[in-house]
């Protein structure tokens, strides 16, 4: 079998914030800076070869000496990155390679101007279709052995426009120019008062007040989104936004909550507003009423939240007092 191809690059971006990633967050708390330290040289890695890196025993007989570190601790954290999706399971499972979809965008974009970028079939987690869109000429997919199995064009950049006549390009300069027209008067007279907009998550988080979108945030973005859709992802942002909560960790613990306890269209519930601080004196916590059930009033999700976390609270507590 033929090698790899590989296509490195000559540095990669690094975000300042990208330490604050969930998908960092354990593994950073259990191995601390050392544990950093192994990712950032491990992403080097990655990048030196493209896109992804394989992790096979010589791999780790290798590494863990260019960073003279002891081979089982390098071993245990590249493990936790897997397990929480830093590095992609699947991939790594059926062939042995470091990946992710966020390796693999970042890759294309700091290879966009390239004339050509290559892809093997088996490693690709991205759509070549939407990405070609965003280099300057094409992205080839080709198998393991280095065969062509596809080549994806920007539709910008393609040959045939070279093509064309003079008069050919002056009359569709006219028709965009009368369709744009069109859509501008569209636009300031719209049907039934305000223009449809599409849906955009970055837009959403900026102007909701979660912070600047970097790449970081981006990839957990679109992992959300791809996994559980746009509405949800929408719903559980404007609850995140009504609780005063603005992280993606809250987000993200809403959306899993609802597909555990198996709500098919959160978004049909009846909102609610969070408790009014009104209910609390000093730190006297709000009398829960008894009953039987039956007339029992409706709980909205941000106070089981807290009726949740004050039950664990008080657990916990118990338990201490008992050791």
């Amino acid at each position: 079998m033929a090698r790899p191809l590989k296509e490195s690059l000559d540095y990669f971006p690094l975000d300042i914030d990208f330490d604050q990633d969930d998908k960092m967050i354990v593994t950073l708390a259990k191995y601390g800076m050392e544990g950093l330290g192994i990712i950032v040289k491990l992403m080097g890695e990655v990048y030196r070869s493209g896109y992804f890196y394989p992790w096979t025993e010589r791999e780790h007989y290798v590494f863990s000496n260019r960073v003279n570190v002891d081979i089982n601790l390098v071993k245990d954290i590249v493990n936790e990155c897997i397990k929480w999706r830093f590095f992609n399971q699947s991939v790594f499972e059926t062939h042995g390679v470091l990946t992710s979809k966020g390796f693999q965008r970042r890759y294309i974009e700091a290879a966009k101007r390239r004339k050509s970028i290559t892809f093997i079939d088996d490693y690709l987690l991205v759509d070549p279709t939407e990405e070609c869109k965003n280099v300057s000429y094409s992205i080839t997919v080709v198998n393991v052995n280095g065969n062509v199995v596809n080549v994806y064009i920007n539709p910008d950049k393609c040959n045939g426009q070279s093509t064309q006549t003079p008069q050919s390009k002056v009359k569709e300069s006219k028709v965009k120019e009368i369709e744009i027209d069109s859509k501008e008067n569209q636009t300031q007279e719209p049907i039934g008062g305000v223009p449809e907009i599409p849906f955009n998550p970055y837009r959403i988080f900026e102007q909701e007040g979660f912070g600047t979108i970097s790449s970081t945030l981006k990839d957990n973005i679109d992992d959300l989104v791809e996994t559980y859709g746009d509405r949800w992802y929408l719903e559980a942002m404007k609850t995140a936004v009504l609780s005063g909560k603005r992280s993606m960790a809250y987000v993200n613990g809403i959306l899993t909550r609802w597909k555990t306890v198996g709500i098919d269209e959160p978004w049909t519930k009846e909102k609610e507003a969070p408790p009014s601080k009104n209910n609390y004196r000093g730190n006297q916590k709000a009398i829960i009423p008894i009953t039987d059930g039956k007339d029992a009033p409706a709980v909205s999700d941000d106070e089981y939240d807290r009726l949740m976390q004050e039950a664990a609270e008080l657990q916990a507590s118990k338990e201490r007092e008992h050791d």
